[in-house]
């Protein structure tokens, strides 16, 4: 073998080296800039997945305080009924005693001597059951 074979061998080879060595590099500039990219893009994701657990949050928020406007409207008129209930059992308990205090009157102005002899057998019974205590 001639000594040019091996000399152009050498050549060949470190030609083939450099050829190596600058797709290495330009590979490894590459996943550099796509991991680069790729945290960028993560980076993204989190600010919208922070952006949207906001709205969330806001949305969720708002939500209760319509419930609870709600609740409180509710409760108001449940009580102002409770309250006209009330309202319209005292009118019909008073409506109803004046009607027997009228009766009563109606009564006594009839019949007097009834109406005396009632009250003294009420009264005597009453003190009766006051006076075994």
């Amino acid at each position: 073998m001639s000594r040019q074979p091996v000399s152009k061998l050498k050549q060949d080879g470190k030609e083939t080296a450099a050829n190596v060595k600058a797709h290495a590099g330009a590979a490894a500039d590459e996943i550099s800039d796509l991991a680069d990219l790729t945290y960028e893009e993560l980076k993204e994701q989190l600010a919208l997945v922070k952006s949207d657990l906001a709205e969330l949050t806001e949305a969720t928020k708002k939500a209760g305080y319509a419930k609870a406007r709600q609740a409180r409207s509710r409760a108001r008129h449940s009580g102002r009924r409770a309250v006209k209930m009330a309202e319209d059992g005292y009118d019909y308990a008073t409506d109803q005693l004046d009607e027997a205090l009228e009766t009563a009157e109606t009564f006594a102005r009839e019949r007097p001597a009834m109406a005396m002899g009632l009250a003294a057998g009420a009264g005597f019974l009453l003190a009766l059951a006051l006076s075994r205590r």
